[in-house]
């Protein structure tokens, strides 16, 4: 709105009114009428909802105090208002410009006046969606020097624009280092973005063969349909079958992102892997060569459509070598080859394998008590890392952390609530940041991807400096581990050299797989352990981390074929390769990996292409 400057009011004689009862602080209150609280500090005032009296004590504290009062939003440091919701503050400030800006009551210039220098504003943020924004552009750090004004971090190394983050410490010991108390610049680049990219529904293909083009929600239409054929995928891989189980796997993740009820077969016969070419084998070529060519039978659709069950997954279901199979492989640590294997030979049961690994519960939950032994990880097939699908083949751990999650299996098999994930996240962070300041995360897995309830717990970290990225993971779960906060460590690795002909081996990130529990101080303290895995990105391969470990499998499966088929480029959480040169690309953002592959952004709720 026009800048305005208030005529005094003939018929105010007496006191202001009571919102602004204490506009003008008495001389014992200010340091000197010469000196101002706020120099370096530019305001502007948004009168909306004001009476004149306020207008006017507002201008007057503004202008003996701050460096002055601006006529344009975006020339000032701090924005005062008394509006509360977002719509009616951008009838006069432009939202773009609020979220740069701390914008707050105007108690805050009151309080700051009397205070003698700029207080933090927390308790004053006057729109609650720009509370982080407006804590992150507080003058309270700005007007003074500290780390956060210094010109080596006022940028990101690339010269885009930094946030300052205020840094929570955990840290109460009289020797414990100052800096972790105070803000840092951290680049834009490697924040998510606020508010959230919206995701354009409207240009998405749910007929599409990637998943990576397809919007896939949490919870589908045909989400009974794709719990029957999941029962059957999951016999194959159990039974080593893997390319059956691939299709099943293929089918389900269409069925997934189909956005109507399907009620009759003729609706999926033009999908791709149910497609009218199979339909029309159906009755003409054997099950067992339709389940051979890679493909799976619409004759399963339709007969759930007719019943809402379909046969073979009943059998499955009900049969003792599934049941036995599904129970040894929900154990971390045993893959489908170790479950067979342990089935042939007459094991039955948990309390079976408890006593043929000769697991001692009392010894494995009182956990690690010597120094963290650094192990390597074993060879795996092809395709099977976590961080490139986001999900763990556990085959190949070995049998001394079978042991451990068999000991520990009660904790391990309840799921964690979104709340205590974010518990754990603010945690973790807040040891991280006392160890090394300036460190950014992102919570990936499935709690990216909106599930009310997670089986782990996925942590991707950066620092805006590569060089002090590397080693800190050891020296994270080091700290962890000497606070009684990890217990076990099944996996701890180095940064990989990175290779982009690599396909036995995990990525080359800086990991570590492990056993977590929150302090006996946290609200959520239950004393249950959960599994945590801490992973470590150089900040040039950060946002290819998070997108790998986010998950779901088939969407980044899909993924890196999209990238291999339409770009000749290989992606997975390691970073993007060129592959006729080798030459890495490094995207700034996550939204930048999708332009980079020519795809349509795609939210992370939007990704749940898997069951």
């Amino acid at each position: 709105m026009p800048f305005k400057r208030p005529a005094p009011d003939p018929s105010q004689t007496g006191s202001p009114s009571d919102s602004s009862s204490s506009f003008l602080p008495s001389a014992k209150h200010l340091k000197t009428s010469t000196t101002k609280a706020l120099p370096e500090v530019k305001v502007y005032i948004v009168q909306a909802k004001l009476d004149v009296p306020t207008i006017a004590e507002l201008f007057s504290l503004a202008e003996r105090h701050t460096n002055g009062v601006c006529k344009n939003a975006a020339d000032a440091d701090v924005i005062l208002t008394v509006v509360t919701m977002r719509r009616r503050l951008e009838r006069h400030v432009p939202w773009d410009i609020a979220k740069t800006k701390a914008v707050v009551t105007p108690q805050w210039l009151r309080d700051s006046v009397r205070h003698g220098s700029a207080l933090p504003c927390e308790k004053y943020v006057a729109i609650e969606d720009l509370h982080q924004t407006t804590i992150e552009h507080c003058p309270d750090c700005n007007c003074k020097p500290c780390a956060c004004s210094s010109p080596s971090t006022a940028a990101s190394p690339d010269g885009s624009p930094a946030r300052r983050v205020h840094l929570p410490s955990t840290s109460t010991s009289p020797g414990a280092p100052s800096h972790a108390k105070q803000p840092l610049a951290i680049p834009a680049n490697l924040l998510l973005p606020d508010p959230p990219i919206p995701t354009n529904l409207a240009k998405l293909d749910y007929s599409s063969r990637y998943a990576c083009q397809r919007a896939s929600p949490l919870v589908c239409p045909n989400q009974d349909l794709a719990r029957e054929l999941d029962i059957i995928r999951q016999s194959r891989a159990l039974e080593g079958e893997e390319r059956s189980a691939l299709s099943y796997q293929r089918a389900i993740s269409v069925i997934k992102a189909y956005p109507e009820k399907i009620r009759s077969l003729k609706q999926v016969q033009k999908l791709p892997y149910i497609g009218v070419k199979i339909a029309g084998l159906v009755g003409s070529i054997p099950f067992s060569a339709i389940a051979r060519a890679n493909i799976i039978a619409p004759a399963q659709v339709e007969e759930f459509l007719e019943s809402g069950k379909i046969t073979e997954a009943q059998a499955i279901k009900s049969s003792e070598r599934f049941q036995t199979l599904a129970l040894f492989s929900s154990i971390y640590g045993i893959g489908p080859t170790t479950a067979r294997r342990l089935y042939n030979l007459g094991l039955r049961s948990l309390d079976n394998l408890e006593v043929y690994y000769g697991v001692e519960r009392q010894e494995i939950i009182e956990g690690v008590k010597d120094e963290i032994v650094e192990l390597e990880e074993e060879s795996r097939q092809p395709g099977r890392a976590k961080g490139q699908h986001g999900h763990a083949d556990s085959e190949g751990l070995g049998d001394s952390w079978i042991r451990i999650a068999l000991g520990l299996r009660e904790d391990l098999s309840k799921k964690i609530p979104r709340p205590e994930v974010e518990e754990m996240g603010r945690v973790v962070m807040r040891e991280l940041n006392d160890l090394e300041p300036g460190c950014v995360s992102t919570i990936a897995g499935g709690y990216r991807r909106g599930k009310p309830e997670s089986n782990d717990v996925d942590i991707v970290f950066t620092h805006p400096e590569a060089a002090k990225v590397k080693g800190l993971c050891k020296r994270l779960v080091k700290r962890l581990h000497e606070r009684g906060m990890v217990t076990h460590v099944m996996h701890l690795s180095s940064f990989h050299g990175h290779d982009p002909l690599r396909t036995t081996h995990w990525d080359s990130l800086e990991k570590a797989l492990t056993v977590f529990i929150l302090p006996p101080e946290s609200a959520y303290h239950t004393g249950i352990r959960r599994r945590l895995d801490l992973i470590f990105a150089p900040p040039e391969v950060y946002w290819t981390a998070v997108i790998g470990w986010s998950g779901s499998i088939m969407f980044q499966r899909d993924l890196r074929q999209w990238a291999k088929d339409k770009h000749g480029m290989k992606f997975d959480s390691s970073g993007i390769t060129r592959r006729y040169d080798s030459k890495e690309i490094y995207p700034k953002t996550e939204k930048e990996v999708f332009d980079l592959l020519g795809l349509e952004w795609i939210d992370p709720t939007w990704r749940n292409a898997d069951l």
